[in-house]
């Protein structure tokens, strides 16, 4: 992607003392004054890189390791859900990260009114900065908290929030409700000042109203507001609605951040140890028609008697919303408002891309014969189907029914347990160690 990188404050991570609860803390600038420098400053935000979706990938049920996997001393305990005595080996999940982009996008929002130039330009800048804030705060709370639950979302804990840099605070775990409050805050604020409906291919890791809209249907997919979900999703397809058709281009897939289907391309969603290192599981692997999801030979390859992942590290793979989603969430958030032949209507028109003429008569045939329950699981499963080693599978399986889960390895099962509390991922030790409330 065209991303130009020119750091004008200098930023490091550090815990120094029990009282900087965040791992963020200026250390030197260089003042920006246009909105140039400001976009270079945000540029930067944009750019540092976070693990959450490939490690929650190895949390969840699409991938199959051995003890001899490469790499596998990295996340064999993650694997394995062993949060409590994980080896000191063990890849760490993104923390300090999440609060680096929070600081960057705070700079410029508390400075908005002293950026220099064209007014149009600011208020893009501005909106996306408050975006990208929303983006980090609901990453966070859906990997460090309990899903969220409308009953007890104000006495569950949720993230710290940090509006603003200030060395004299202490930043506490505000509750699960202030955290999804803040999100929403700022996608309303981000939704009065962007102005840009789409990003160009190559800017599109750069948040647009298209995405804004799309991020804030995921939201409320997630909160369970379902005629919420419905009317962001529908604002945001009436911006962006194409679909990739399988049967007529299968040269890239609908997830790059070339395809029509892309919205938000800026997550890294797998590596070189997924894509060469870890087999792809059985579970996975059993909810495609091999020979008529036109998905299949796209997203695995065979090597020897395995699959792997043909996603990798590769920039092109980046992708935080795209336009599937939207169907799919049309469809659940349908279903769940009873509401069946909607949810049909979005289900199958989705579909039509992804599988076989012949195929898609059947399946036509078999959705419509499907009562509610059973719809609902099918959106799931089309959800995993799509979805595949995309980092979305750990937090759908959160958001609804938290299944039990069972993994083979070294000549034995391990489970996770339905609703088990391993589905909240604890803070990593270096937070922990100095914020006590943590």
């Amino acid at each position: 992607m065209k991303t130009h990188i020119y750091i004008l404050f200098i930023a490091v991570v550090s815990m120094v003392s029990c009282d900087d609860y965040l791992d963020v803390e200026p250390i030197g600038q260089v003042i920006p004054k246009s909105v140039e420098d400001y976009r270079n400053f945000l540029t930067t935000a944009y750019a540092t890189e976070k693990n959450n979706y490939l490690l929650t990938t190895y949390r969840a049920d699409e991938l199959q390791l051995s003890k001899s996997s490469v790499g596998i001393e990295q996340y064999e305990d993650m694997y394995l859900w062993n949060d409590t005595s994980a080896s000191p080996l063990t890849t760490s999940f993104s923390y300090a990260s999440f609060y680096k982009i929070i600081f960057h996008t705070n700079h410029i929002i508390d400075n908005q009114t002293e950026i220099i130039g064209d007014v149009t330009k600011i208020n893009q800048l501005v909106g996306e900065a408050y975006a990208l804030r929303a983006l980090q705060y609901f990453q966070l709370v859906n990997l460090y908290a309990k899903a969220y639950n409308a009953t007890t979302a104000s006495s569950d804990n949720g993230v710290p929030i940090v509006t603003e840099y200030n060395l004299d605070q202490k930043y506490d775990i505000q509750s699960l409700e202030q955290v999804y409050v803040q999100v929403l805050e700022d996608l309303v604020r981000a939704e009065a000042l962007l102005t840009i409906e789409r990003q160009e291919t190559g800017f599109n890791y750069r948040f647009s109203k298209a995405a804004l809209k799309s991020l804030k249907a995921r939201v409320y997919l997630y909160k369970k507001q379902w005629q919420k979900a419905i009317d962001a999703s529908k604002e945001a397809l009436a911006i962006q609605h194409t679909l990739q058709d399988l049967n007529t281009n299968s040269a890239i897939m609908p997830s790059e951040f070339t395809s029509v289907e892309s919205i938000l391309a800026l997550d890294v969603v797998s590596s070189f140890d997924i894509a060469s290192n870890a087999a792809i599981s059985d579970d996975l692997l059993n909810k495609y028609d091999r020979t008529n999801d036109l998905r299949f030979q796209m997203y695995f390859k065979k090597d020897g008697t395995v699959y792997r992942a043909t996603k990798t590290a590769n920039i092109k793979y980046k992708s935080t919303l795209r336009v599937a989603e939207l169907y799919l969430i049309l469809a659940e958030a349908y279903t769940q408002q009873n509401q069946l032949s909607l949810a049909r209507t979005q289900l199958l028109e989705f579909a039509k891309n992804r599988y076989t003429p012949a195929k898609i008569t059947d399946y036509t045939t078999y959705i419509n014969a499907l009562n509610k329950q059973e719809l609902y699981e099918e959106i799931l499963e089309e959800r995993a189907r799509e979805f595949a080693i995309e980092g979305q599978r750990w937090n759908d399986l959160k958001r609804t029914i938290q299944p039990e889960i069972v993994k083979w390895y070294e000549g034995k099962n391990y489970t996770l347990q339905q609703n088990d509390s391993r589905y909240v991922v604890p803070f990593p030790n270096d937070a922990k160690i100095n914020n006590p409330n943590f």
